[in-house]
C-alpha cells in the first residue's frame, strides 16, 4: 500500500516536470517568451481600450471647445440688439399688421390669425392681445413663467444673426438661442420664418433716410440712391431674399410715399413718377449686387494664398492664347490696358458714374418746373 503511495507521487510529478516543459502551459519554456516582451492577452486587450478613451476624451474636449466657441458667438449677437437699434421718426409700429398689404402671402389676415399663437391647430390657446403674456408651459406639472418678448427683439435678434453669420443661419431655433429664449416662445409673436423674413427687409428700409424734398430732383433722387446702397452693403444677406420677396409692410410703404414726395411739383402722372423712382432703386440693387460679387472674388483671392506675380504668367498665357485666336481684339485690347473693372479702390467712382448716366436719361422724362411755381 504504501509502495502504491509512493508510485502515485512519483507519476504526479512526472506530469508536473512535462507541464513545466510543454510550450503554451505557462512552464518554464514560456518564461523566455514573456521576457521577450511578447504581450499576453489581458494586456492587448487594454491597449484598444486606453486608445477608445483617449479618443472620447480628445471629442469630448473638441465639444466643449465647440460648445464655448458658440456661446461667445451667440454672447457678441446677443449685444448687438441690445444696441437699441434706432429708427427713424415716424418709423412704423412693427405690430401694426393691419397696415401690411393683402397683395402678400403673408398678408394681414393670415398676421392676425397666426402670428401670436403656437403653430399647432386649434387645440391651442386663442390668440393673445397686444401687451399679453403667453401662457406659461408646464414642466412636470409645474408652470414657469413665459420669456418676456418683443416682436421687434425677435427682429432686431433676427437682424443681427444675419448680419454677423448670413442668411443661411436664420432660422427660429438660432434666434432663440441668441435671445435665450424657447424656439416656441417666438411664435407667440411672428408666424413662421416667412413672415420674420418679410418683418426684416421692413425694417431694414427703415436705415435708407429720405432727404426732405428740396425742389432739386436729382439731387434728391442722388441722395436715396447712396442712402439705399449704403444700407445694402451693410447688410449685404438682404440681397438673397430682395428679389423674390420684396415686403409690402407699412414702412417700406412709409419709404415709397416719401420718396415719391422727392418727384411733387414737376408735371409727373403717377405711372412716370413711380417708374422713375423703380428705375433709380433698380439700379441700386443691380449695382449693389455686382458690388457684392466682387467682394466675394476677392476675397476668394486673397484666402487662395496666390500671389499677385504668381498670377502674371498666368494671366498673360492667357492673353496670348486670345490674341492668337483672332476673335477677341477688344478684350485684348482691354487687357493690354491694364484697367481692372472690379477695383475696390473704383467702387464709388464707377457707382456715381451709373448714377449720372441713369439721372441725365429720366431728366429727359421730366419737364423742367416752370418759373415761380411752388416748391
Amino acid at each position: 500500500m504504501y509502495e502504491s503511495q509512493g508510485d502515485d507521487s512519483q507519476r504526479e510529478r512526472s506530469v508536473r516536470d512535462q507541464d513545466r516543459e510543454t510550450p503554451g502551459r505557462g512552464g518554464a519554456r514560456d518564461a523566455p517568451d514573456r521576457e521577450r516582451g511578447t504581450p499576453d492577452r489581458g494586456r492587448a486587450g487594454r491597449e484598444p481600450d486606453r486608445d477608445r478613451a483617449t479618443q472620447d476624451r480628445d471629442r469630448a474636449a473638441q465639444a466643449r471647445d465647440r460648445a464655448v466657441q458658440a456661446r461667445d458667438r451667440a454672447a457678441q449677437v446677443r449685444d448687438r440688439p441690445a444696441q437699441n437699434r434706432e429708427r427713424p421718426p415716424g418709423a412704423a409700429d412693427l405690430v401694426s399688421d393691419d397696415l401690411w398689404s393683402p397683395l402678400w402671402p403673408t398678408s394681414s389676415a393670415d398676421r392676425g390669425s397666426r402670428a401670436r399663437r403656437p403653430p399647432g391647430g386649434a387645440g391651442h390657446e386663442p390668440a393673445l392681445g397686444q401687451g399679453a403674456r403667453a401662457p406659461a408651459a408646464s414642466a412636470r406639472g409645474r408652470r414657469r413663467a413665459a420669456p418676456s418678448l418683443s416682436r421687434a427683439e425677435i427682429v432686431d435678434a433676427a437682424i443681427a444673426v444675419a448680419d454677423a453669420e448670413g442668411s443661411d443661419a436664420i432660422s427660429m431655433r438660432r434666434i432663440a438661442q441668441v435671445l435665450r429664449s424657447g424656439t416656441m416662445s417666438l411664435y407667440w409673436h411672428v408666424a413662421n420664418k416667412e413672415q420674420l423674413l418679410d418683418l426684416m427687409l421692413d425694417v431694414l428700409i427703415t436705415e435708407v433716410e429720405v432727404p426732405e424734398p428740396s425742389g432739386d430732383w436729382q439731387a434728391d433722387l442722388r441722395a436715396l440712391a447712396r442712402n439705399h446702397r449704403a444700407m445694402l452693403l451693410r447688410h449685404r444677406w438682404a440681397m438673397d431674399f430682395v428679389g423674390g420677396r420684396p415686403p409690402l409692410g407699412p414702412n417700406t410703404l412709409l419709404n415709397l410715399d416719401r420718396s415719391l414726395a422727392l418727384l411733387d411739383g414737376f408735371g409727373l402722372d403717377v405711372p412716370t413718377a413711380m417708374n422713375i423712382l423703380m428705375t433709380v432703386v433698380t439700379y441700386v440693387m443691380g449695382a449693389a449686387l455686382r458690388e457684392m460679387r466682387e467682394m466675394r472674388v476677392q476675397r476668394d483671392q486673397e484666402q487662395s494664398g496666390i500671389t499677385a506675380a504668381e498670377w502674371e504668367p498666368v494671366l498673360t498665357a492667357w492673353r496670348d492664347r486670345l490674341a492668337a485666336d483672332g476673335r477677341f481684339t477688344r478684350v485684348v485690347r482691354f487687357l493690354d490696358a491694364g484697367f481692372d473693372p472690379d477695383a475696390e479702390e473704383t467702387r464709388d467712382e464707377r457707382f456715381e458714374f451709373g448714377l449720372d448716366c441713369l439721372l441725365d436719361g429720366i431728366a429727359a422724362k421730366v419737364p423742367a418746373r416752370p418759373a415761380g411755381a411752388a416748391e
